[in-house]
């Protein structure tokens, strides 16, 4: 047989091969069998128990071994494993067992936030309540995200804290770019990542030039963020850029400790978790011994079942065993229904508005000024277009760049409204640097407007103030041209609090009927971009 013929007939074979493995892929999915209380079992018989179970829908007993990714067996009992729908419908058929369901892949949803809510390390001792005097001492908070970044300062060691709890039973895990001994300390007392529900879905994670670490540090920044939020050191005379907001930087509880549960991967732009993780960081942390669960994280509606979902299971059986569970109410506000973290045994928070803003004066070419809201640090002079100019419908949309949009955008500030398609200014930002662009002025209505820290210069104006601005686009009988101010500080000149526009609201969309307070967090969202989700 020639070579060339080999290579056909192996050519051939390998297309086969890789058409049945989508086709297993396609198949098989990671489904998670929750089994409820684990009775006090311990963890070795509770998962001999889980493969006998999970034997039955196997011819062998290798097989089962290797379809299984979790086990959990401390808070609850149930596991992850890979199944197709016949071997799921087979084993909720079985009497110990209260629900299968296919594992879905999660989103993720600073210096003045907590002194506005009265919570000021500052205050004399015979005006504060003990509880608020303490700032945590000795909780250990566990964080359900997308991982940490030790060298923050709000993660060092701090004169104030002792030793490390003695009912702490956690680790802190090594991995890329993590070395437990320099990274954890009597701060960041914890630190594990879990990854093979994620890596099941959507195959091997890319590691390649930073793109995301094995381990439990931060590539997102989103877990950062929110362990910096509830429970960061106090770090003085922080500020964004430039001195932007400059004050001192702290978490709720500063005191407290803190464990980082790494669930959440970098994935399409944004943080991705897959059920089957989440499960199994609750059953350690409630093993390690947390004292509050904290996790920004969710899918919008429609929900499922609440015994159905990784965190309403989760969240469950910590409130079980003393552990308040606390989730964010989701970023797909203002529309009514669209709370995602609905349980009744779990703290949901919305995000609201305090009394900071950073005013930006944008004067155009014919000498009129206007003040929109930005975090621009330097003054800036471009040439002004308007977004009908770089997109094919002026949407500032990826999908409507056209062959001359480089031309149109490059090295100038593009004005675009929310009105025309783009609801969201990051996701015109980052076409309008697709395009080659200098920066973005963006008009949206007042009751939405909300100023984010974009990759790319934008300045939030609303949509009288965006009108003008286009006015004098089109009637200009040169290059209309725009200068940028730098942005400054302003604090206590705006009524504050209010829920943010963005806040998923209630009613629960599947269990209306159980009324349910869901408690404002204050904090500042700009810093944050899109994915700047509540705790």
């Amino acid at each position: 047989m020639s070579w060339g013929v080999r290579a056909h007939i192996w050519s051939r074979c390998d297309s086969r091969y890789l058409r049945l493995l989508k086709s297993y892929r396609a198949i098989n999915k990671v489904h998670i069998v929750y089994l409820g209380h684990n009775n006090g079992l311990n963890a070795s018989l509770t998962t001999g128990l889980h493969l006998q179970l999970l034997s039955r829908v196997f011819t062998k007993p290798d097989e089962a071994r290797d379809a299984i990714l979790y086990s959990y067996s401390y808070g609850f009992s149930g596991f992850a494993a890979v199944l197709n729908s016949t071997q799921a419908a087979k084993l909720s058929e079985a009497e110990e067992v209260i629900s299968v369901f296919r594992s879905r892949m999660l989103e993720i949803h600073t210096t003045r936030s907590w002194d506005f809510m009265g919570l000021n390390l500052h205050i004399q001792m015979e005006q504060s309540a003990r509880m608020q005097l303490n700032f945590g001492d000795n909780i250990i908070v566990g964080i359900l995200d997308t991982g940490v970044w030790p060298e923050s300062q709000s993660f060092r060691d701090d004169s104030h804290l002792g030793d490390i709890p003695s009912s702490w039973r956690g680790t802190c895990v090594a991995g890329e770019e993590f070395d437990p001994a320099t990274a954890c300390n009597r701060k960041l007392i914890g630190a594990r990542y879990y990854i093979a529900g994620f890596e099941s879905e959507v195959g091997p994670l890319n590691t390649s030039g930073g793109a995301e670490y094995r381990s439990p540090r931060d590539r997102v920044g989103h877990g950062t963020h929110t362990a910096s939020t509830a429970a960061g050191a106090v770090s003085p005379n922080a500020s964004y850029v430039g001195g932007l907001g400059r004050g001192v930087a702290r978490g709720g509880a500063p005191w407290a400790r803190l464990a980082v549960y790494k669930v959440c991967w970098f994935k399409d732009l944004t943080g991705r978790c897959s059920d089957a993780d989440i499960l199994a960081a609750f059953d350690d942390a409630l093993r390690d011994g947390v004292h509050v669960v904290s996790a920004s994280l969710g899918s919008t509606p429609p929900l499922m079942p609440l015994f159905m979902t990784s965190t309403e299971i989760g969240s469950f059986h910590a409130m079980q065993l003393g552990v308040p569970a606390v989730f964010s109410a989701g970023n797909d506000g203002p529309d009514a229904s669209m709370v995602q973290n609905v349980s009744p045994w779990g703290i949901t928070v919305a995000a609201s508005t305090i009394d900071r803003r950073f005013p930006t004066v944008i004067t155009l070419g014919n000498n009129v000024s206007l003040v929109g809201e930005s975090f621009n640090v330097n003054d800036t002079r471009r040439i002004l277009v308007d977004s009908n100019t770089v997109f094919a419908d002026g949407s500032c949309s990826f999908d409507q760049l056209t062959n001359g949009s480089r031309t149109a955008a490059s090295g100038k500030i593009v004005l675009c409204f929310s009105t025309m398609g783009m609801v969201s200014s990051g996701s015109a930002a980052l076409a309008v640097y697709a395009a080659g662009g200098a920066g973005v002025i963006f008009a949206d209505t007042i009751s939405r407007r909300s100023t984010q820290d974009n990759f790319l210069p934008t300045v939030h104006v609303d949509l009288r103030q965006g009108t003008l601005i286009l006015d004098y686009i089109r009637g200009s009988s040169r290059p209309p041209t725009v200068h940028i101010s730098q942005s400054r500080t302003l604090v206590g000149k705006t009524p504050a609090p209010a829920v943010a526009y963005f806040s998923s609201r209630g009613p629960s969309s599947i269990s209306p009927n159980i009324l349910k307070v869901h408690h404002i967090l204050i904090f500042e969202r700009e810093f944050h971009g899109e994915n700047g989700g509540v705790l």
